[in-house]
């Protein structure tokens, strides 16, 4: 099936789950941890995943005048990360009860989300900004973006 042959709607992840569960939908390409939630709560299957397909990560984002005049307090921001990452990683359910009433998901399905996410904080790299230029240049040809991004643009 091509992209092309899909009637798309663009929606949050709340209503989105509303439309996939009323049936107005007939597919949700969705993110942890509404994955997990939706995997729990409804009883939904993965027909497919993007592993292979795509490096996507998530990111941490400042201005470049801050990066540029406190890349003493950028370090430090790393290494604080770091830790909370090793300690999330080693500490997953006490992570997920800690959460829970955070982001009003229950710890079970939180401890799901945690046992699939991988850990650690990476600098960007330029092996990094060409997987994201990869994405940018999918985006502009499926017209999900207007204009072409260099995503170089960004450092």
């Amino acid at each position: 099936m091509k992209y092309e042959e899909i009637e798309t709607a663009f929606l949050p992840p709340s209503d989105a789950r509303t439309a996939f569960e009323k049936g107005a939908v007939d597919a949700w390409v969705i993110w942890d941890p509404y994955l997990a939630e939706a995997q729990k709560q409804t009883g939904a299957r993965i027909l497919l995943d993007g592993t292979g397909l795509v490096h996507n990560r998530e990111y941490f984002l400042t201005s470049k005048s801050f990066a540029k005049k406190h890349p003493d307090i950028l370090d430090i921001v790393i290494e604080e990360l770091e830790k909370e990452e090793e300690w999330v990683s080693n500490n997953q359910s006490e992570a997920a009860k800690f959460l829970a009433p955070q982001i009003g998901m229950d710890q079970e399905t939180l401890e799901v989300v945690l046992e699939r996410r991988p850990f650690g904080i990476e600098k960007i790299t330029d092996e990094r900004l060409n997987d994201q230029q990869k994405i940018a240049n999918k985006f502009y040809e499926l017209k999900l973006i207007p204009k072409k991004i260099n995503i170089s643009d960004a450092k």
